[in-house]
């Protein structure tokens, strides 16, 4: 329940209603080409069509010899990656193979050829091989084993190994539909446009960038002016379009914030406007019968914050993926306090090549260059006010690009 003297949710029980209204739907599954399937959800179960390694293979450069302790051997052949042997081997012969060729029959053992000198079709070994430097048939995955299993997002990681089995079409679920709306007279998508008071459109472009990079449909992105028809019209049509609608700016209670109005006069369900965490306190979540909304504050850096709580969580949980944020504990290079500690706090940090925290230099939730520097947030939880050097806090990454 909201905090009776500040109005303001605690953040886990704002997880809690996320988690309590957002939940698993069963999606019809179309057919994809495994090149085209990045970022989409794959469901069902994928069994690998062959083996791997499909067959006895060399696991470098060298001699494919017979048992035995010979130390000068006629070469028969040499069998590059992508042909076959042509003879089996017999005592007193070897093989000359590529990285990934297969071995020949009778094959004891592949020696490097740097432990080796051919001259004519003689080869000599000069230092006894110790290791097989074979790969055996089958022995990473075998005809029939279950590679992966979904509701699991196509990465390149999930494609190549699906590839690699033989699985070259899969099935997934449609991306979920995102309607971005980024409120304001003062926004501008030009440069043009810039005149005194109004600022460029930032949420927008970043929103739309976030969804694409994590697999969701972005059905519009637009600019909807501080008028209250407007903003009812535009949720109106968002939620008729889309299965998130996210908006930015318009949430807190100036005479020009008309979301939680607009919110209303639509009927649709409100289950928090107030978040005790910083940034992004006015966070407002609702549900339309088709919908999810959420209302993140206008400063960049909130947005970025809530999306990557709030968002991406709802995300998975409809999708039915582990909607757990996987977080770790890791030292504070610096000591780091802070003045009022009535909210769970996230601030921007790096992660230092000694495997601590350190703050960034951050001037408040509009400094959005200040997380080009970051690789994500430390919390400081509601009502701690110090975290000493060497102490351990929670580190969120969020996937940076330093």
């Amino acid at each position: 329940m909201p905090d009776p003297a500040s109005n303001m949710m605690p953040f886990a029980d704002a997880v809690a209603v996320l988690d309590r209204e957002v939940v698993f739907v069963s999606p019809t599954a179309e057919t994809l080409a495994i090149r085209d399937a990045l970022g989409r959800l794959l469901v069902g179960e994928y069994c690998s069509r062959v083996d791997l390694p499909p067959f006895d293979k060399s696991a470098m450069d060298g001699y494919a010899v017979p048992p035995g302790d010979a130390t000068e051997l006629r070469v028969l052949e040499t069998v590059p990656a992508g042909a076959v042997p042509t003879m089996p081997l017999s005592p007193g012969c070897a093989t000359k193979v590529m990285t990934g060729a297969p071995v020949p029959d009778g094959t004891d053992r592949v020696v490097m050829v740097e432990k080796t000198t051919q001259t004519g079709d003689t080869v000599r070994i000069h230092t006894p091989e110790t290791q097989s430097n074979i790969c055996k048939r089958g022995e990473d995955v075998r005809t029939g084993d279950v590679i992966l299993t979904g509701p699991r997002l196509a990465g390149p990681l999930e494609i190549a190994n699906l590839a690699a089995c033989g699985i070259t079409q899969v099935q997934t679920a449609p991306p979920l539909r995102v309607a971005i709306l980024t409120t304001g007279d003062e926004i501008v998508d030009s440069a043009d446009a810039l005149s005194p008071g109004k600022i460029m459109n930032s949420n927008g472009p970043m929103l739309e960038a976030l969804c694409q990079q994590n697999g969701l449909d972005v059905v519009t992105c637009e600019i909807v002016p501080d008028q209250r028809q407007a903003t009812i019209d535009a949720i109106s049509t968002a939620c008729q379009a889309a299965d998130f609608v996210l908006l930015s700016g318009g949430v807190s209670v100036g005479d020009f914030d008309f979301v939680a109005e607009a919110m209303a006069a639509l009927g649709l369900t409100i289950h928090f406007d107030k978040v005790a965490m910083k940034p992004g306190r006015p966070m407002t979540f609702a549900t339309s019968p088709s919908a999810a909304l959420f209302g993140l504050p206008g400063n960049p850096v909130s947005v970025y914050v809530m999306f990557h709580i709030f968002v991406l969580r709802a995300m998975r949980r409809r999708l039915g993926l582990p909607a757990e944020p996987r977080t770790i504990r890791l030292p504070l290079a610096d000591g780091h306090r802070r003045r009022k500690t009535d909210r769970l706090a996230f601030v921007p940090c790096r992660l230092t090549a000694d495997g601590t925290l350190a703050a960034v230099d951050f001037h408040g939730s509009a400094h959005l260059a200040a997380l080009l520097e970051a690789d994500g947030f430390f919390v400081m939880p509601q009502g701690c006010a110090t975290i000493a050097a060497g102490e351990s806090a929670e580190f969120w990454p969020t996937g940076g690009t330093r």
